[in-house]
């Protein structure tokens, strides 16, 4: 399905071309439906393919996650640290905490998988990972959530527009603007209702994104103006962006995902502890600046 061709697939697998196209027959044949349609000389998957394709992803995901341990053990390496994160964490803190972790472990292979929200809690529940870092994840039984940092949402304008210099920013001001949320269903989207409808107010983004890096890229690139986390608003780069408080307060945690049953190995506690370490001061700075993270 990712390489569209036999050829490729044959390529990335180390098997021979007719090798390849026998085994999907012989797969259809056990099915007793098709998997591909040939489209100009390209295997098109079919809608049974896609689903069955979704469904099979964390058995991927797992076997790759083994094939990565048993690498490791065969090498003699040190160890091995692997975390699921969202997209903010994985672009705005990651970079800062690895920086931080591999001059204290620098023999140690660390991998960094990044996906959405509910795809990380599945993965820390299947033992894809050993842990996960995301912001305001909902509870699942068999997780255990460390928190790691109280964050506000703020809202973020681009410079000149007419949120971007209010010190506060309430929903009400927000009636004109065009807004840049996440898509309804999910977790930060049902939280954003919930504040709104308490002050008479309508949440309808424009324009939906699942991440809110990519909300804080659009606000920086003058598309719109969003409500994200005081983190994410709060790097550097962000040249074109403003960040102001938001009224009705709404806090979020960041919090660190564990697997319930199974002991953090020490590594992982280690890079843990890297991310507070990171956090602690990046508050600090924030603090001096007079917008201190809390």
């Amino acid at each position: 399905m990712r390489c569209r061709t036999t050829i490729g697939a044959a390529h990335e697998l180390g098997m021979s071309q007719p090798a390849v196209s026998n085994a999907i027959k012989g797969i259809e044949a056990q099915l007793r439906f098709r998997l591909f349609d040939r489209i100009s000389n390209r295997l098109v998957p079919t809608e049974e393919a896609r689903l069955l394709a979704a469904e099979a992803e964390p058995l991927f995901a797992m076997h790759q996650a083994l094939n990565h341990r048993a690498d490791d053990l065969s090498a003699g390496r040190i160890g091995r640290v692997r975390v699921l994160a969202t997209s903010e964490l994985s672009e705005l803190l990651l970079p800062r905490v690895m920086r931080r972790f591999v001059d204290a472990h620098p023999d140690v292979n660390v991998s960094i998988d990044t996906s959405r929200l509910d795809a990380v809690l599945d993965g820390i529940e299947m033992g894809i990972a050993d842990f996960g870092l995301a912001i305001g994840p909902h509870p699942r039984p068999g997780l255990v959530y460390e928190p790691l940092m109280e964050l506000e949402m703020v809202c973020a304008s681009p410079s000149g527009s007419v949120t971007a210099d209010l010190p506060t920013v309430t929903a009400a001001d927000l009636k004109d603007a065009r807004l840049i949320g996440p898509p309804p269903g999910s977790p930060l989207s049902a939280l954003l209702e919930e504040e709104f409808r308490k002050v008479s107010a309508a949440f309808s983004p424009t324009i939906e994104v699942r991440f809110m890096n990519i909300a804080a890229h659009l606000v920086e690139a003058g598309v719109g103006v969003a409500i994200v986390d005081e983190l994410t608003a709060s790097y550097g780069h962000f040249s074109n962006l403003r960040m102001s408080g938001f009224t009705p307060r709404i806090p979020i945690m960041l919090q660190a995902i564990l697997p319930k049953d199974k002991p953090l190995q020490r590594l992982a506690r280690s890079f843990i502890e890297h991310v507070h370490l990171e956090l602690a001061a990046m508050a600090r700075i924030r603090t001096d600046e007079g917008r201190g993270l809390e």
